[in-house]
């Protein structure tokens, strides 16, 4: 009887350890596909209004925005100061940024300029910092009426995981009759756009038009103004199908009236 009961014990601790040996390369298989999914090549790109890069208390914050900036691919920043005013110290913010970022390649568009002292000409707008080269960027302005700010957008592309990825920025007016002839505006210019993002000054329900005519979803769903109590959504970030959303973040700070809006994207495959 104990002969019997130690072949039967000896089968199934056999048995047992067949079983965990066929299970191991199963779990190894489970983690690494866990892994290369995580370490799958994605495109980070964030929109902020940095309302010349002042706080509400009219302190300048340009090394806190650079840091919520850094870790994105390709940044729209509008309202930027370019040794404009002495609101900004006569900074030229935009180089700062760029600096602070260490993103290499930049594009701005001025919408409005002054002369300054000792010749050198203050400027106000919209620009872009990017960790790829910006491949034929185009400045766009766009109808305004004559004595309000003058809007742009600014259109470009860039070569990631060697397809090309076409974006488009903006930063719209606040005026309801303006800001809808500008939507339609973007609505023609940017046909077959991969991206689109910036301040539109628009409700999720004014812009459900645009997103329809050029078929793009939205990444993030939350308000973004004012940013110390965030009431209406009016920054977005866009994207089409060639793209695949990763994660997206409004992000809580307190730098500027705007929450910066950040996402990121795989290839759609």
């Amino acid at each position: 009887m104990k002969k019997l009961l130690g072949f039967f014990l000896i089968i199934s601790v056999t048995c047992l350890f067949s079983r965990l040996c066929l299970l191991k390369p199963q779990v190894e298989s489970l983690e690494k596909t866990e892994y290369t999914m995580l370490d799958k090549p994605h495109l980070t790109v964030a929109t902020y209004n940095i309302c010349h890069g002042t706080d509400a208390d009219g302190n300048l914050r340009l090394h806190e925005i650079s840091s919520v900036l850094s870790d994105a691919d390709i940044v729209f920043i509008c309202e930027v100061d370019r040794v404009f005013n002495s609101r900004s110290n006569y900074l030229d913010e935009l180089m700062v940024l760029k600096r602070l970022t260490g993103l290499k390649y930049h594009y701005f568009v001025p919408t409005l300029e002054k002369a300054k002292l000792f010749n050198f000409k203050g400027s106000y707008g919209i620009a872009i910092l990017s960790r790829y080269p910006l491949k034929d960027p185009k400045i766009h302005y766009l109808p305004t009426e004559y004595f309000n700010e003058p809007r742009a957008a600014i259109s470009f592309s860039i070569e990631w995981q060697n397809q090309e990825v076409k974006l488009l920025a903006t930063h719209l007016s606040p005026s309801y009759q303006e800001k809808n002839i500008q939507l339609e505006y973007i609505a023609n210019i940017a046909v077959d756009t991969d991206l689109l993002l910036g301040d539109f000054n628009a409700h999720p329900h004014e812009i459900d038009f645009l997103k329809k005519s050029l078929v793009l979803v939205s990444a993030e769903a939350k308000p973004t103004f004012p940013a110390d109590n965030p009431t209406f959504q009016i920054d977005y970030i866009l994207y089409g199908n060639k793209l695949k959303l990763r994660d997206s973040q409004t992000i809580p700070v307190l730098y500027s009236d705007h929450l910066p809006v950040r996402a990121s994207f795989y290839l759609n495959e």
